[in-house]
């Protein structure tokens, strides 16, 4: 009786173990189609990100990453309300000692939001990954029309850093889509002018054509000018919207959507606005 138990016993652990062996390989395998550089399906990658975040505890920095890939991912879906949840709570749990911790394992983070050309994210340091955050929750407000909300979030990271071009230029459509009037003048004079993207920081001013921004967008290092040529057809085209021009804002956008990166917050917004200029009579 008692060799009967212990037999019983061993082969309950045995099971046991396995089980969590089976557990502990379907979490790591949901971990990487979370993370992973590859072209995944959005739905796939939010999958994999929703199993790390059920079965983490919150605010570790696995959590926090995947939490950051799956927002990155609603937003490439189109699903702001579910981008803008987990961006905040990105921002509430990126405490300094998660941070520190995800910037050691993940120093660039490819898998998610890049980092604007303003080269914004490097300025922070250990609060880079807070400042992508906001800067990520400031474009999906915007696209879902919060723009109250999307006027904080940049006035937040222009806070992190007034020199942020990137944050001041999307600051100032959300206060133009809102009807206000722009406070990018006063802001221009704490900008670094000498180097991109002053071109489109004149053209909100006034002081340059559609013409010659995109023609600035196509210098410089090989690498860098098709992620100009996005930011500079996205923001020209949102500027040609608040003027009313609606066919040379739908060349702008369309010419967005074929140049941004598909995870980008520029291209989901392009997407949003070609839906939207589809429509219009």
């Amino acid at each position: 009786m008692a060799t009967r138990r212990w037999r019983l016993f061993f082969g309950c652990v045995l099971i046991i173990g396995l089980i969590s062996g089976l557990s502990a390989s379907a979490q790591a395998s949901a971990a990487k189609r979370c993370t992973t550089a590859a072209d995944l399906g959005v739905d796939e990658r939010i999958a994999g990100c929703t199993v790390v975040i059920e079965h983490g505890k919150p605010a570790t920095a696995h959590v926090i990453k995947a939490r950051f890939a799956r927002a990155a991912a609603y937003l490439r879906k189109g699903d702001v309300d579910h981008a803008i949840d987990d961006y905040k709570i990105v921002i509430q749990q990126s405490s300094a000692d998660p941070l520190a911790a995800f910037n050691r394992a993940s120093p660039d983070l490819r898998e998610s939001e890049p980092a604007p050309t303003s080269g914004s994210g490097r300025a922070f340091g250990r609060d880079s990954y807070r400042a992508r955050a906001y800067r990520a929750l400031g474009i999906a407000s915007f696209q879902a029309g919060l723009l109250e909300q999307s006027q904080d979030d940049f006035r937040r990271l222009s806070g992190m850093d007034p020199k942020n071009a990137d944050a001041a230029l999307w600051l100032d459509l959300a206060r133009r889509r809102a009807g206000l009037a722009s406070e990018l003048a006063d802001g221009a004079m704490r900008l670094d002018m000498s180097k991109w993207p002053a071109p489109l920081v004149r053209l909100f001013l006034g002081q340059e054509t559609t013409e010659a921004v995109l023609a600035a967008a196509d210098r410089g290092a090989p690498a860098m000018r098709r992620t100009r040529r996005c930011e500079a057809s996205l923001f020209a085209g949102e500027l040609m919207l608040d003027q009313g021009r609606e066919v040379a804002a739908m060349r702008l956008i369309d010419r967005a959507l074929a140049e941004c990166p598909s995870t980008s917050g520029e291209r989901s917004v392009a997407k949003a606005e070609a839906r939207v200029l589809s429509v219009m009579p």
